[in-house]
């Protein structure tokens, strides 16, 4: 195996160990606004400056459609939003994989799952490995 293919390897292991979690089990940060929850990873888990965080939470929150969410505590929230930033907040994890558990839990008028993929293809989430938990008896919403 060459150097390269090793390199590529370890960087995919390293990727495999590191998750970033939406789930209706891990609440927000109720003290912190939206774009401090969002920015909770980078700012203490990366060299990542202010500003470029900043610009980053606030594109995507303006392709989700809540560009106004940004200084809002969670109890402002109604659940849609709630889940779309728990969702950044996974997300804001590079080199990693997004595990959404129980998606139907937290997003409860959803009919299926294309809501959810809508927005991943909308934050441009292609080269990101996402996992969804689901029960059993939801399976026919996928």
């Amino acid at each position: 195996m060459s150097e390269a293919e090793l390199k590529a390897r370890a960087k995919a292991i390293g990727a495999e160990q590191r998750a970033g979690f939406v789930s209706p089990d891990i609440p927000l940060l109720s003290n912190l606004s939206v774009y401090d929850n969002i920015s909770l990873v980078p700012r203490y888990l990366t060299a990542e400056k202010d500003a470029s965080i900043r610009a980053e939470i606030e594109r995507m929150l303006a392709l989700l459609d809540i560009p106004d969410a940004t200084n809002k505590k969670t109890f402002q929230l109604d659940s849609g939003t709630l889940f779309k930033v728990k969702l950044l907040r996974a997300l804001m994890l590079k080199d990693s994989v997004t595990v959404i558990d129980r998606p139907f839990v937290m997003l409860n008028t959803a009919a299926d799952i294309k809501p959810v993929v809508k927005m991943l293809d909308t934050l441009e989430v292609d080269g990101k490995k996402v996992i969804f938990f689901d029960f059993e008896w939801n399976k026919n919403k996928y």
